[in-house]
């Protein structure tokens, strides 16, 4: 048998078994994936640190744990608890909002933002009452069944903070020695094209991890500072769900704009006006660095980025969504080094 496809093969059995993790257990699965992705930022804190200070690997590791678990205690500490204290006041704000049917301020009377005493747009009403109609019960089950998870979560939130600082710790420290052996999974005629495969898949992973980190932090930061900037209300809770749904391609950006539209017509049309333009050069910025990261790299068609996230979001919920990209890419990448030099033979 071809070398090529004995490699594609043994390849197949571990990206699998991977995921069969997934199906037996999600909060295993979810400590390991998290887990990855925290040790692949590591590894670069650890590079920069190394390249400014010229400091033992070791010693570049441990400093990169202290300052991004810092981030994180202070995250987990301080932001989050504020985030979810304001969840409860959101959601009867969206209650109130879709019941006094707030949105019509803007088509009618002095008072509403168009200043005149009857609705100047009376199908352009009629048609955006129905598509806030048809996502009311969408929203709030949405809403409610997190609050109702709130307990379930902070329950578990102890197990997996644990074991993923644990594995963290470990894995970033021996991150290079498992690089330097794990071709020796593959039989010993296969392993250079398992190398080069490999080496391409970390490339590329790596890139995505760390470019969609920084962009959806990039991206939070500033809808935090515009919604302040605003004076629009539940600024904490709407940028931080804005930095959660950018892990989320294409798909993402709708969840995200959503809440931001229903509060900022709360708060009036021009104001609404400005934080979706602000939003949107947000993302644009964000999409040239995730570019830019990604240049020379593999790419997903965004259908395919789509289709990957219905799949894998079936499968696995809300972690399946988050992974749906980064497995895709797992995808192409397998593709371009087993499947298409088969194909061109």
């Amino acid at each position: 048998m071809d070398k090529r496809i004995i490699a594609g093969i043994f390849s197949i059995v571990y990206i699998s078994l991977f995921f069969l993790v997934g199906v037996f257990s999600m909060s295993v699965f979810s400590t390991i994936v998290f887990s990855i992705g925290m040790v692949l930022v590591v590894q670069l804190f650890s590079k920069n640190l190394i390249k400014l200070f010229k400091i033992p690997q070791n010693l570049s590791i441990s400093l990169s744990l202290i300052i991004i678990f810092t981030g994180l205690a202070f995250l987990m500490f301080f932001l989050v608890p504020m985030v979810f204290g304001e969840v409860r006041n959101f959601v009867i704000f969206i209650n109130n909002f879709f019941e006094n049917r707030t949105w019509e301020s803007l088509f009618e009377g002095s008072s509403g933002i168009l200043g005149t005493e009857s609705n100047v747009f009376p199908e352009i009403e009629k048609n955006f009452s129905e598509y806030l109609a048809s996502l009311q019960p969408k929203i709030i089950e949405f809403f409610n069944q997190w609050i109702v998870e709130l307990p379930n979560i902070g329950q578990k939130l102890g197990s997996f903070v644990f074991f993923h600082i644990l594995i963290t710790i470990y894995l970033s420290f021996y991150f290079d020695s498992f690089k330097t052996n794990i071709h020796k999974i593959y039989p010993r005629n296969t392993r250079k094209i398992a190398v080069n495969f490999l080496k391409d898949l970390h490339i590329n992973l790596n890139n995505f991890v760390i470019s969609t980190i920084f962009a959806s932090l990039f991206v939070g930061v500033g809808a935090f500072i515009a919604l302040n900037f605003l004076d629009i209300r539940y600024s904490l809770l709407l940028s931080f769900w804005a930095g959660i749904t950018n892990f989320i391609p294409i798909v993402g950006v709708v969840f995200e704009f959503i809440p931001l539209i229903i509060v900022g017509i709360s708060s009036g049309l021009v104001k609404m006006l400005i934080l979706l333009i602000i939003m949107s050069i947000l993302h644009g910025a964000a999409f040239v660095f995730f570019l830019n990261i990604m240049k020379g790299r593999a790419r997903i068609n965004p259908v395919g980025v789509i289709l990957s996230i219905l799949i894998f979001g079936a499968a696995f919920g809300f972690i399946g969504s988050l992974i749906a990209a980064p497995s895709a890419l797992v995808i192409k990448v397998f593709w371009n080094h087993y499947v298409q030099p088969q194909l061109d033979k």
